[in-house]
């Protein structure tokens, strides 16, 4: 059993995150937590959970019948219908920032297997140059190892 002393020209093969890659994971964990605590928040806040005053509901469904029907609703059932529709408006907007956010962590994702995919090809290529640029004495001294 020999102990080598190691080879300094092999040179090292760097395996650390690059700043882009570091980036790409930074913003994904923050959009990850800014996602949950959105969910979190839309799931537990009374102004998504619950429908609303039940008189502005009824105002705001009167209002919206008497239109269909061809007539015209009052002050009060009109602006009821308004703020059901700015309501609901609202909720919308909310949860589509959330999908959104959530479409946007597909695109972080494919970036960052981008990167690694590059890393893992400059990697590759190095370590080719590697072996074919090491001494012949290391090649002369591993065949002779499987020989023998």
């Amino acid at each position: 059993m020999t102990d080598r002393a190691p080879r300094d020209h092999l040179g090292s093969l760097d395996f650390r995150l690059t700043h882009r890659q570091r980036r790409l994971r930074t913003l994904t964990a923050v959009i990850l937590l800014t996602i949950g605590a959105m969910v979190v928040f839309g799931l537990s806040h009374p102004f998504f959970r619950s429908s609303g005053d039940t008189q502005i509901r009824r105002l705001a469904r009167e209002a919206v019948l008497l239109r269909h029907a061809g007539g015209t609703p009052d002050a009060a059932g009109d602006r009821a219908r308004r703020v059901v529709a700015v309501r609901l408006t609202l909720i919308a907007l909310y949860w589509s920032v959330c999908f959104c956010l959530t479409a946007l962590l597909v695109v972080l994702a494919w970036l960052d297997a981008r990167e690694v995919r590059r890393r893992l090809l400059l990697s590759r290529s190095a370590m080719a140059r590697l072996i074919r640029d090491r001494p012949d004495e290391d090649r002369e001294t591993q065949e002779g190892d499987a020989d023998g």
